[in-house]
């Protein structure tokens, strides 16, 4: 943003300028949200809003607080679209999250230039799971905002992003690049277009669209360093190790937060960078230690799934235990997550903890049973996975050959054939020449011996 576009967002009123900041997962939310409560007191949808900024964050202590500010809005809503809003934070807050997305959609409808109400109902289904809804919901938007619209930008870069979960590369990137040509803080465009990149295989374009684009990550929040982290992952592929630990040190990591979404970061790329046999030092007690305070949120099985991870990854077999028993036999903080819990999130925990058992065959086994429902813990394409790696590992060090082979050649086939992970470890199966001595032999034939860092 140059400094007469800064100026021009300056004068606007608080809430479009909060909207703003929103929808660019910029630094200064936080302070302009403060700020629309402080100049209007009274506003159901400053107090709507908050409640369902907080509810984002998915963080057990802050779960009260959201029903409590979202009852307020309640209280002040004086009907309409202003009280569907209400309901949606009121809904959102108490865990009713599908219901809360419908409210939105209501919202959307009587004000198609809702691009607030539109981003939360976008976060909200990514949050699901839902990539199918979050497709419908943002093509509906698109198609009746005005093509001037100032936030129009920023709805294509939910619009990349959602084509892209979908499968649909070719289009998403596309709608990418027109997002981030139109407005220059869209960090969700530039994110989507990544994500076309990793889905994809192309290592060499993915460097070049972030590290030329570095400058539009400096208004962000924590979201920054999730771009960063998919730029370790594309110097990963490139076998620039040296690069991925700078990253991860210099912009991933660099701010300890216990925010899930950077423990899922840094653990995610930790566990990557371990399958293929880097050490990365003492670099996982500090999210271990930050995941064991956690371990009783519950609020959300994609977290759960990372502390589960970070834990491990430190050798905390006991939380990390603890953890995955309370995913198969205790409810979810929030109701919606139970279904995800029980259809993915306890087998793929208990995965996890078979495998740093060195119980590869039990672990494959686990990882397996959930596999096809893992979309239900919420997040990307990308960030789950880790967990379809882990999947593949475990068949390699259980000797389960056919398995393994069918799971990499899917992977290379999704990737135009360029996937270093399922490449090299393809490579190593067929030329194996120790296949006569069992599965022994073939974990043999895959270790790797890279340098320590």
């Amino acid at each position: 943003m140059n400094d007469t576009d800064m100026q021009a967002t300056e004068t606007l009123p608080i809430e479009a300028r909060l909207t703003e900041a929103f929808l660019a997962h910029a630094k200064e939310t936080p302070l302009l949200l403060q700020q629309w409560l402080d100049a209007a007191p009274l506003s159901a949808r400053a107090h709507a809003t908050k409640a369902l900024m907080l509810t984002l964050l998915a963080r057990k202590e802050l779960a009260p607080v959201a029903q409590e500010v979202s009852a307020t809005a309640i209280s002040l809503a004086g009907g309409g679209t202003e009280m569907a809003y209400a309901e949606a934070a009121s809904m959102a807050a108490h865990g009713a999250w599908w219901a809360a997305t419908d409210k939105l959609e209501q919202v959307i409808t009587a004000e198609p230039d809702n691009t607030l109400a539109a981003k939360m109902s976008h976060a909200l289904r990514f949050m699901l799971g839902d990539r199918s809804g979050m497709l419908r919901s943002i093509e509906r938007v698109i198609g009746r905002l005005s093509v001037t619209h100032v936030h129009r930008g920023f709805m294509l870069g939910c619009h990349a992003f959602a084509l892209e979960e979908n499968g649909e590369y070719g289009r998403a990137e596309a709608v990418g690049i027109e997002a981030v040509e139109r407005e220059a803080r869209d960090a969700w465009g530039l994110h989507a277009v990544s994500h076309v990149h990793e889905m994809m295989g192309r290592t060499a374009d993915g460097i070049r669209w972030i590290e030329g684009r570095e400058a539009r990550i400096g208004h962000c929040n924590n979201f920054g360093g999730h771009l960063f982290w998919h730029l370790a992952l594309f110097k990963l592929e490139a076998g620039a190790i040296g690069e991925v630990f700078e990253l991860y040190d210099r912009k991933i990591r660099h701010e300890q937060t216990d925010d899930f979404r950077d423990i899922a970061n840094g653990a995610s790329l930790l566990m990557r960078l371990e399958l293929d046999g880097y050490d990365v030092g003492n670099r996982w007690e500090e999210l271990a230690d930050k995941a064991e305070t956690r371990i009783d949120d519950r609020s959300l099985v994609f977290a759960d799934l990372h502390y589960v991870l970070a834990l491990l990854g430190a050798g905390r077999r006991k939380p990390a235990n603890l953890l995955a028993r309370s995913l198969a036999s205790e409810p979810a903080r929030n109701a919606v997550q139970n279904l995800p819990a029980d259809r993915a999130g306890r087998s793929c925990a208990e995965g996890l903890v078979a495998y740093a058992s060195g119980q590869t065959g039990r672990a494959l086994e686990l990882l397996l049973e959930g596999r096809n429902q893992r979309l239900l813990v919420g997040g990307s394409n990308a960030q789950r996975d880790v967990f379809e790696q882990v999947t593949i590992e475990a068949a390699l060090r259980s000797g389960n050959d056919d398995i393994a082979r069918r799971l990499l050649t899917e992977r290379l086939q999704a990737r135009n054939g360029h996937n270093r992970f399922a490449g090299d470890r393809l490579h190593k199966m067929m030329s194996s020449k120790s296949r006569a001595s069992g599965p022994l032999g073939l974990v043999a034939s895959l270790a790797f011996s890279p340098p320590a860092h």
